[in-house]
């Protein structure tokens, strides 16, 4: 398993004694932190004044497909609908140039509430945009909405299938419920949440190839591995 964890970029800087690199986090591979996967940019692309494209130290720029909503994770139906693939299809258009220029592919974390937000949109996507440095990332934790989690199996069969063979990552988060009846699922390190073991781990090994970098959250790192049947 390519395993990475997803580090604060300021931090690795600073102890490193060098200059933060114009992004959030960046995805290192576990035991070798100098391979880096991705460069995560917060925030939602689609709003004005997102971060423009710029040198990063990893092939690709990882970000949310973005809203229209005003706030990052409200409900926005427009979203699912054509002003929301609209939006996303300028910002790859636009950002292509830039993107060719440095060597980077612009990889989008899909969410429920987001413009990609399940397997089948993010093939559509993928298939539109074929031939631009444009990728997409499997992030399960983040696709599940609280009225799926009745067939929970069966969602994550569908996503895994679907979108684990084209992704370009995999970010692997558990989910439990959150606080409030209109607020999405809450991502929490592997094994403290909903996911089922057993189910996740068949689901990776048979529809994820080995080479694709599995991203952890630094958080409780011990206890991911121990989850993942590694020890380091």
């Amino acid at each position: 398993m390519n395993l990475h964890v997803l580090h604060d970029a300021r931090t690795l800087a600073r102890l490193a004694g060098g200059t933060a690199p114009a992004c959030d986090a960046l995805a290192c591979r576990l035991g070798t932190p100098d391979q880096v996967a991705a460069a995560w940019v917060d925030g939602n692309p689609l709003a004005p004044g997102w971060m423009a494209i710029t040198e990063v130290p990893a092939p690709r720029l990882l970000c949310w497909s973005g809203t229209l909503a005003p706030e990052p994770f409200e409900l926005h139906p427009a979203n699912w609908l054509r002003p929301g693939r609209a939006a996303l299809d300028a910002l790859v258009q636009s950002a292509a140039p830039a993107l060719e220029s440095r060597g980077l592919a612009l990889c989008l974390r899909p969410h429920a509430r987001h413009v990609l937000s399940d397997a089948q949109g993010c093939l559509r996507f993928l298939t539109d945009h074929a031939g631009l440095p444009v990728q997409v990332a499997l992030s399960p934790a983040d696709m599940l909405t609280a009225d799926m989690l009745p067939e929970l199996p069966e969602h994550l069969h569908r996503i895994f299938t679907g979108l684990g063979p084209r992704a370009a990552l995999l970010l692997l988060q558990d989910v439990q419920l959150s606080a409030g009846d209109d607020a999405p699922l809450q991502a929490v390190p592997l094994g403290q949440g909903l996911l089922p073991r057993d189910l996740v781990l068949d689901l990776l090994g048979r529809h994820v190839p080995p080479e694709t970098p599995v991203v952890l959250s630094p958080t409780g790192l011990a206890d991911q591995l121990a989850w993942l049947g590694r020890t380091g």
